[in-house]
């Protein structure tokens, strides 16, 4: 769900990404393969499996298992550089904002989705706890420590982590609503059993394109072409160097 929209931002934009484009964050290259074909696009991400799923595909350029704090490239190597929810769970932040302006040239665009601080208090769980008179914020706390979100930051915040990495902020709009977070995070429970299924047989899907997925079909839908509200628990900027 979250996925979809995101892809949906990036492809709105890759006919003004000129490359090559760099991917703080490859992954296994299923974004990529999904939301900017055809480009000419050089991955790093610091796990090796995902790394080389992503070599599989054969949609980079080139790929490379790197720390973003650490790029292997010259200064001035790349047109672009693109993030997709990657930079909530990085550790030095700091420094892999400023490798990535390193790398890009003068003029160049950073597209990056990110989690903001409304995140771990629109979930689900921590919204029916509060509902209960509990502590929903520890539901919060703990969805975000299972996550690996270390940078859940507001979007004035971000912005000022931009700006000293050398960044000029073009644009910044929220994505996804307070109610399609709330799907998001019960989907978790919903979809659990998947990780079995992942783990004996190496697929999320055992019979792909079925899916029990489709059964949310239109429920998804709506949610997918809902505008966001004017604060969001996720951000999608335009920066540039």
């Amino acid at each position: 769900m979250i996925r979809s929209v995101e892809a949906r931002l990036f492809a709105e934009l890759a006919p003004d990404l000129p490359e090559p484009i760099l991917d703080i964050g490859s992954g296994d290259g299923t974004f990529v393969e999904i939301a900017l074909p055809g480009k000419r696009i050089f991955g790093i991400d610091p796990l090796l499996a995902d790394t080389r799923e992503a070599r599989a595909r054969g949609v980079y350029a080139g790929l490379s298992v790197a720390s973003g704090a650490a790029l292997p490239f010259p200064d001035a190597s790349f047109a672009s550089a693109i993030s997709n929810c990657v930079l909530e769970h990085i550790v030095p932040l700091d420094a892999t904002l400023a490798e990535t302006a390193r790398v890009l040239r003068p003029g160049g665009r950073f597209v990056a989705s990110v989690v903001g601080n409304r995140f771990p208090d629109d979930l689900l769980g921590a919204w029916l706890l509060n509902r209960l008179g509990l502590d929903g914020s520890r539901y919060g706390r703990w969805f975000n420590r299972i996550s690996y979100h270390f940078n859940t930051l507001s979007a004035a915040e971000w912005s000022a982590r931009f700006e000293r990495a050398g960044f000029e902020v073009l644009t910044c709009r929220p994505y996804l609503s307070s109610a399609a977070l709330k799907l998001f995070d019960l989907s978790h429970y919903y979809g659990a059993p998947a990780l079995l299924t992942r783990r004996l047989t190496g697929r999320w899907l055992l019979a792909p394109p079925c899916t029990p997925n489709l059964l949310w079909e239109p429920l998804l839908r709506r949610i997918y072409e809902a505008p966001p509200g004017e604060d969001g628990p996720y951000y999608f900027f335009v920066l540039r160097r």
